[in-house]
């Protein structure tokens, strides 16, 4: 079969009962499209391959259960989001990271609030490797993706309790290994709401 010469919504038919040539041709159709925009809005190619990476594996995950009629529109929409994340965890860290630094700044001479901020990155990341796989992609989604609960049970293919769970799991072991610095966090969720 010659898959270049088939329409959009026949390569997404094909590609639902697992058609892998259906996919590589949407694959072969769209990408360089894809990847121009997202490089122009990123100013990075890395960054660029890693989104489309994911928007392609994502596709190919989901395409018995996503409703597309239009492909290049679902798709420019799927990146179009994906950049936004991008930004809007970037904007999250660095406004933490500014928080941080200005209250740093203001208690320099208090030795008992002064904290530094790779001390809490440090452990974040140790708590993060501890965590069981599932258990960390969940709280990743969760946190930094901000994907909601449901959206991470629907990529998952998990019950929405077991996303609670695990993020539950999560947050139960930073709190503890970060308990030393729960009054800095506090402060900073105060500061952005």
């Amino acid at each position: 079969m010659e898959y270049h010469l088939l329409s959009d919504e026949l390569l997404v038919r094909l590609m639902r009962v697992d058609d892998a040539e259906a996919f590589n041709e949407i694959y072969k159709r769209y990408w360089k499209s894809l990847f121009q925009s997202a490089r122009y809005k990123l100013k990075s190619d890395e960054l660029a391959e890693e989104l489309l990476q994911n928007l392609f594996l994502n596709l190919w995950e989901k395409r018995a259960v996503q409703q597309i009629d239009n492909l290049g529109g679902y798709l420019f929409s799927i990146l179009k989001y994906q950049i936004v994340d991008h930004f809007r965890s970037l904007f999250v860290a660095e406004k933490y990271v500014d928080f941080a630094q200005s209250q740093q700044e203001e208690h320099v001479h208090e030795a008992d609030v002064a904290v530094n901020i790779q001390d809490i990155v440090s452990i974040f990341e140790a708590v993060l490797q501890q965590l069981p796989q599932k258990t960390s992609r969940v709280f990743h989604m969760s946190r930094l993706e901000f994907k909601s609960t449901r959206e991470i049970a629907t990529a998952l293919d998990i019950p929405e309790r077991t996303v609670e769970y695990h993020i539950t799991q999560s947050l139960k072991l930073l709190r503890q290994q970060l308990k030393d610095f729960l009054p800095l966090i506090v402060l900073a969720c105060m500061g952005d709401c």
